[in-house]
């Protein structure tokens, strides 16, 4: 296979240009439809300015965080949005859900500046009531809804549910036992655990159960330590065939054909032709006969650096078709060719280039999807969090919001 290929250019200015206009600006009218997730999509316009180191006003960090705690839902839990009602609810509470509590809780890491507002960036989040409303998401074979409706989890058995879950967890939980101040019943982490295990099927890969068809959205539980340690024993009892796993994550790559990509008149199928002599773009897919999409890129690559095996990623080749074939002239990420560019595959499209080094973005934490200098933010929010909790600080008047 050949690689050798032209330096791609990543055109950082214009990528800026693009998220600044997304967050000072109303966004395109086929986004009114997702209201519901706004909040998520918030989260992907404030992480993208970080990763590319465009600086945010006091004004708009202090405008973020009293937005995102005034989303935050009386019994637990973040809504999507302040329109997030269904019907028969009580207009005035809302629906909270699962992604936009994670999201929430990125935001308002994200939104801090400095070590000292990091610690106090979770003032506010009802620790408690977050804990037990998870716990409640969580259904007896240890998989994840994405709300509750009449006290019932619901929306699907997708393991990015307990990913999103297990991240709310290490985000807030802390290192307190059972007995001491702040205990707050937990989620059964050996049956969310047993969950994914019985995801895994035939080919490696991981889905809903062992008897559905295998995905690449394949994200696992984050450990309250990141040490390597513990992340080597939370992914071998999380994986039964981790080998598996890694093959099937390695094979969603092919060479990406532009002629016959643009060509093909099956949307949502594309088969895979011979190879062709030279080879100057990889693109990824998330399952087998599909076609190259951007978001899938960060998916299998994200996952295996998750799992050690980043070195499995042909970076030059990766790189070019995302900067070559979906990054779009304004600014952000297509889907796929041709297309114009959206919050969603933007995003990830940053994310994957920032996985794999890309020099003008900063170092990313492929745990969170966030950079890592967020992620110290968050987990210098917890540290603040837990020493509220058990009564060694105030954040009354604390002066900082």
């Amino acid at each position: 296979m050949a690689t050798e290929t032209t330096s791609a250019q990543f055109n950082k200015a214009k990528h800026i240009k693009y998220w600044q206009r997304c967050h000072s600006s109303f966004l395109p009218a086929p986004y009114t439809a997702s209201d519901s997730t706004r909040l998520t999509f918030a989260c992907f316009t404030i992480a993208a300015l970080d990763l590319l180191s465009a600086p945010l006003t006091p004004a708009d960090r202090s405008a973020i965080r009293r937005w995102v705690l005034s989303l935050q839902h009386p019994d637990g839990g973040f809504c999507g949005s302040s329109t997030h009602v269904l019907p028969g609810q009580d207009a005035s509470k809302g629906n909270a859900n699962l992604a936009a509590s994670f999201f929430a809780l990125i935001l308002l890491g994200l939104a801090a500046d400095g070590e000292e507002e990091a610690k106090n960036a979770f003032a506010g989040v009802q620790r408690t009531k977050l804990l037990q409303w998870l716990k409640k998401l969580q259904r007896e074979d240890g998989s994840f809804g994405q709300n509750l409706w009449e006290s019932q989890a619901v929306g699907g058995n997708d393991t990015r549910h307990s990913y999103m879950a297990s991240s709310i967890r290490w985000m807030v939980r802390g290192d307190v036992k059972e007995g001491e101040e702040g205990w707050v019943e937990d989620v059964d982490v050996n049956t969310m655990v047993a969950h994914i295990r019985n995801g895994q099927t035939y080919d490696g890969g991981i889905a809903e159960t062992s008897q559905n068809e295998s995905h690449a959205l394949t994200l696992l539980d984050r450990p309250q330590d990141s040490t390597a340690p513990k992340v080597d024993r939370a992914l071998d009892e999380g994986v039964p065939d981790r080998d598996g796993l890694i093959a099937f994550l390695a094979s969603r790559t092919f060479p990406y054909l532009q002629e016959q990509e643009q060509k093909d008149e099956v949307e949502e199928n594309f088969l895979q032709s011979d190879a062709p002599s030279e080879i100057t773009h990889i693109g990824y897919n998330g399952r087998c006969n599909k076609k190259a999409d951007t978001c899938y890129c960060w998916w299998a690559i994200g996952t295996l650096e998750m799992l050690g095996n980043g070195s499995l990623t042909n970076v030059p080749l990766s790189r070019q078709y995302l900067i070559d074939i979906t990054q779009h002239v304004v600014g952000g990420f297509s889907k796929a060719v041709g297309g114009p560019p959206d919050l969603y595959h933007s995003y990830l499209g940053l994310a994957a280039l920032a996985a794999m080094g890309e020099s003008d973005l900063k170092d990313l934490d492929v745990g969170l999807c966030c950079s890592k200098e967020t992620t110290k933010k968050i987990e210098l929010a917890r540290e603040g969090l837990l020493e509220h909790t058990r009564g060694k600080k105030g954040w009354e008047g604390d002066g900082f919001w």
